[in-house]
């Protein structure tokens, strides 16, 4: 067994491809066969090698590595279909001489009047042909006009072409229902990806190909170049498609779709990679969080979805939050302290071992790492601004009382020592004010916002000082 995951770099790595990544590397793991990356950049014009690089690094981030690749080389490169056009020719000349392809001069402006034509009739433009038996008194007229073939695939008539396919199971197509004599070379001497994507694999034995069900119409046609040029077939697999909620493909206008941007909002890879696979496969038990080496254990390619998924954000954000809690506190500790000095806080002089503490805590309240920024000022800041929820709350005359007690408590009774104790338990005794009407204003007091971290493990870590400080400057502000 031989699998391969096979991007174009022509933008960010959309995370629908992520996910056939996903699928062909674990099979690969599972089997304990070769994983191949092969870079697929025949789009001169929107490739680019930035693109290649961050493709590379974002399937690394993701814990996906390979066994043969652009950057490490093996023994079936090169790994650029770019680098394999000396290759595709050898292919296209033996299609020629075998009469199984065809030059075809036609221009873009024929092949448009030839379509309008067909949209006047009703009809589904197919290519009538019209190149197919050129004498050579036509040909060299055509090349006096300087005009530049394209090379067409000659299609098989009344040939039933099956796919056997893993997942979708049979599946068959029609000669003549999949568009006519098509284009496997450019006019500008590009080969396009239905004609080099089966040779690719032949030649690197790819033996299972693993992609979206949107691959599934290109497969009739590199079957038939691979029966002409007496190629081996793999195996196909076409699982669903991931889906926005509105059950379109899964675009921008939905949410997040490039892994780097899931990197920098502050998704762990790990979330990411459980998210996606369960997205289009369930195990037996309905579990949902499961390590990788479970999932590599229990799942088989013909067990993949055959109904397309609805990408859920708010439940990747609630599997990421999982991942967060149960990281290692020193694993998760150097994560999100980017994310606080993105925040703007200087760490010098910080008490480091006082500051994993914090994040113990704060990790619980975190969906995503880029939370953190939005929960430490409640410990880092003196004082923080109350938010406009808090500053709303404060209007209310059980607020103002519970302010005023929290001051002349602060200034009589309460310490260092009895603080977390005693400041909630004597506001409570002397205003007998009671439930969120208590809390809420204390939250406020010591947080500046009415959600976050309970208050009993909230306190200690706050501190005196600076518990004092905001009580302080809440009754300077909203009842002096």
């Amino acid at each position: 067994m031989r699998l391969r995951f096979a991007p174009s770099p022509t933008g960010f790595l959309h995370i629908g491809n992520v996910r056939t990544a996903i699928c062909n590397f674990i099979i690969a793991k599972k089997y304990n066969a070769p994983f191949i990356l092969r870079i697929e950049d025949t789009d001169m014009e929107r490739s680019s090698v930035e693109s290649e690089k961050s493709i590379l690094e974002d399937l690394r981030w993701l814990g996906i590595e390979w066994d043969e690749g652009p950057d490490i080389g093996g023994d079936y490169g090169p790994y650029r279909q770019s680098e394999r056009f000396d290759i595709y020719k050898e292919y296209t000349e033996r299609l020629i001489n075998e009469g199984k392809a065809y030059y075809c001069y036609c221009t873009q402006g024929e092949l448009e009047r030839m379509r309008l034509e067909s949209v006047s009739k009703d009809k589904s433009f197919i290519y009538p042909g019209k190149c197919k038996n050129l004498s050579q008194k036509e040909k060299n007229s055509f090349i006096s006009e300087q005009r530049k073939p394209s090379v067409r695939f000659k299609l098989p008539a009344d040939e039933f072409i099956v796919v056997n396919d893993l997942i979708k199971g049979r599946v068959s197509f029609d000669s003549e229902n999949i568009g006519g004599d098509f284009i496997i070379v450019r006019s500008d001497g590009v080969p396009i990806y239905n004609y080099i994507v089966i040779i690719d694999d032949a030649l690197m034995e790819i033996t299972h190909v693993i992609r979206g069900e949107d691959h599934l119409s290109n497969t009739p046609k590199q079957i038939l170049i691979a029966k002409a040029l007496n190629l081996p077939i793999p195996e196909y697999a076409h699982h669903a498609l991931v889906l926005g909620p509105d059950r379109s493909k899964l675009s921008k206008r939905h949410g997040i779709t490039s892994v780097q941007t899931y990197k920098r909002e502050g998704y762990l890879p790990n979330a990411l990679v459980n998210y996606l696979i369960m997205l289009g496969w369930a195990t037996e038990s309905g579990e949902e969080i499961l390590p990788f080496d479970e999932i590599i254990k229990e799942i088989e390619i013909e067990n993949l979805s055959k109904s397309a998924s609805i990408f859920d954000f708010q439940k990747l954000r609630w599997m990421n939050s999982h991942y967060i809690r149960n990281e290692p506190l020193d694993e998760i500790s150097s994560l999100l302290i980017p994310y606080i000095k993105e925040a703007g806080y200087n760490f010098e002089g910080l008490d480091m071992e006082w500051l994993d503490r914090v994040i113990n805590l704060l990790r619980g309240y975190c969906e995503i790492l880029s939370d953190i920024k939005n929960l430490i000022s409640i410990f880092i800041e003196d004082v923080p601004e109350p938010d406009e929820n808090t500053n709303k709350l404060f209007e209310d005359e059980d607020s103002k009382s519970v302010i005023k007690e929290a001051y002349r408590l602060i200034n009589s009774e309460i310490n260092e020592e009895n603080i977390s104790a005693d400041l909630i338990k004597g506001i409570k005794k002397n205003t007998s004010i009671k439930g969120k009407k208590l809390f809420l204003p204390v939250r406020g007091i010591l947080t500046g916002r009415l959600q976050g971290p309970e208050l009993d493990q909230a306190i200690p870590l706050i501190g005196y000082n600076r518990c004092k400080k905001r009580i302080e400057y809440t009754f300077k502000k909203y009842i002096q």
